[in-house]
């Protein structure tokens, strides 16, 4: 697929796609969902390593921060080839984050590590607190928020990769 060909399927346009393809600018996460959803790969595919080391240690996390809506996304696998993606989440206090629309059927895991989650899956609202867990269908999730006066961190399992 070249860059026209791209731009006509994600709605950008080639001199944008240009720039980003030369780092030129940093693409907005709907911009890269766009790119990856044409592309059929899921967002982190652009973080994706092919280094052979299993082992991911804390100072070399492929971290990604959005400031719009106070939430960073730590990668915890070098390889996004495998079914399943762990993510390490952060939202700041009384943060609520829309779910993205995925490019495919998931099925998704949390682990509450700190702080108080509310989160809406297929109508229904949950409260975790840390050490609580939660097993669902990714399709469902329309939302996930921190409810307390400390910042939310949970690990998220996805199967398969689809962010």
């Amino acid at each position: 697929m070249n860059l026209r060909q791209l731009g006509e399927e994600a709605g950008l346009s080639v001199g944008f796609l240009s720039q980003v393809e030369n780092d030129q600018v940093s693409p907005s996460l709907a911009s890269l969902l766009a790119i990856a959803t044409s592309l059929g790969v899921p967002v982190f595919y652009f973080l994706n390593s092919q280094e052979p080391d299993p082992v991911v240690r804390k100072a070399e996390r492929r971290q990604l921060t959005f400031p719009k809506t106070r939430t960073t996304i730590d990668l915890l696998s070098r390889n996004l080839n495998w079914q399943l993606m762990p993510i390490l989440m952060r939202l700041e206090p009384h943060t609520v984050r829309q779910a993205l629309q995925l490019t495919k059927s998931t099925e998704q895991w949390v682990y509450v590590l700190q702080g108080r989650m509310r989160i809406e899956i297929g109508g229904e609202s949950h409260l975790l607190d840390q050490g609580d867990t939660i097993h669902y269908n990714g399709e469902l999730l329309t939302e996930v928020a921190s409810v307390s006066d400390e910042e939310l961190i949970f690990i998220c399992c996805i199967t398969p990769p689809a962010l």
